[in-house]
């Protein structure tokens, strides 16, 4: 553990960080190369990752002993909620802080709110010197039951967006040094770029599945295209309409279920909509011919969307038979 002396602040630090504080407060002295150490240990927690997903305990358990603090706290923005949520909690000595635990795991913090919505809303280091007289700290009885006094907070970003916090609590009185306060804003754009690329991987496959989901559950006939009109996906139900199985078509052009004439107006079209970005014709609720696999055309009614997916472009169609056709 990093040494922590037990100084007292100069004039210069109490006025930078307004606040009274008593010979017993701890003030960081943390060395470059401890910062350094710490800097390359995280780095290393989120590139060592063996399934892709934040390294949330691993990193708050390291920073909370290495920086000397008692309780740590790893909080993530749901964007859905817009709400921070916890996803670990750590202490050196966890049976001293279970009800601040459970408190802390049961609850979502908003913009603004608390200590680390605190965080989320300055994009800033903030510090709650004394728990007790901070009016927006809605944990502060059960933080005051098991006697922690002071908390500080940095946020996780890339630019402008957060995309989490991290907290610390100790049972003594502290006050960072600004080298400290700085080596924390530094830490957090670090995580920050760690954090999104993880969480992007993630998000995709949370929205590919989703969309599967949907399009399974669909009562049209859903496909997926790449720039090439190459058939990335083809839900169930286009066999209903084109009689072809998702396994016949995957992997084909999307022309086959296109009548012979409308081919090639359909691969003009959509080369000259990947280079220029100008459409033809609209893309919502379009009557078009259609081909069954039998061979005869069929009555459609198309729409197309435009998605990115592991940052390339593809498009989704949605067809609907015009009218009722006979089997």
């Amino acid at each position: 553990m990093p040494e922590v002396l037990c100084l007292r602040p100069s004039p210069q630090e109490m006025s930078k960080h307004n606040h009274t504080v008593s010979n017993q407060t701890q003030v960081d002295a943390l060395s470059a190369q401890d910062y350094w150490d710490i800097s390359h240990a995280v780095t290393r927690l989120f590139t060592e990752a063996p399934d892709e997903s934040p390294p949330t305990d691993a990193t708050l358990r390291l920073l909370t002993t290495r920086l000397g603090w008692d309780v740590g706290g790893f909080w993530i923005v749901n964007e859905l909620r817009m709400a921070l949520e916890c996803a670990a909690f750590y202490s050196p000595t966890p049976d001293s802080f279970k009800n601040f635990e459970t408190v802390s795991r049961a609850r979502r913090f908003s913009f603004g709110e608390g200590l680390p919505g605190s965080a989320w809303k300055s994009r800033g280091v903030v510090c709650f010197p004394d728990l007790g007289k901070e009016e927006n700290f809605p944990r502060l009885s059960v933080a005051a039951l098991e006697h922690l006094h002071t908390g500080v907070a940095f946020p996780l970003y890339v630019g402008k967006k957060v995309l989490g916090v991290v907290e610390f609590f100790s049972l003594e009185p502290r006050v960072l040094a600004p080298t400290t306060q700085d080596f924390l804003l530094a830490l957090g754009g670090q995580m920050g770029v760690f954090l999104e690329r993880l969480s992007a991987g993630k998000s995709l496959e949370a929205a590919n599945a989703q969309f599967l989901l949907v399009a399974e559950a669909a009562s049209v006939a859903v496909f997926t295209i790449d720039e090439e009109s190459t058939i990335l996906f083809a839900n169930s139900f286009v066999e209903q309409i084109f009689g072809y199985s998702p396994e016949e078509l995957i992997g084909k052009k999307l022309t086959l279920v296109m009548p012979e004439y409308l081919r090639h107006v359909h691969e003009r079209g959509l080369a000259h909509y990947v280079a220029t970005g100008e459409r033809h014709i609209s893309w919502d609720g379009v009557p078009l011919p259609g081909l069954h696999k039998n061979g005869r055309e069929i009555s459609l009614i198309i729409s197309f969307g435009e998605f990115l997916r592991g940052g390339k472009r593809v498009f989704t169609g949605f067809a609907k038979l015009r009218t009722t056709e006979p089997g």
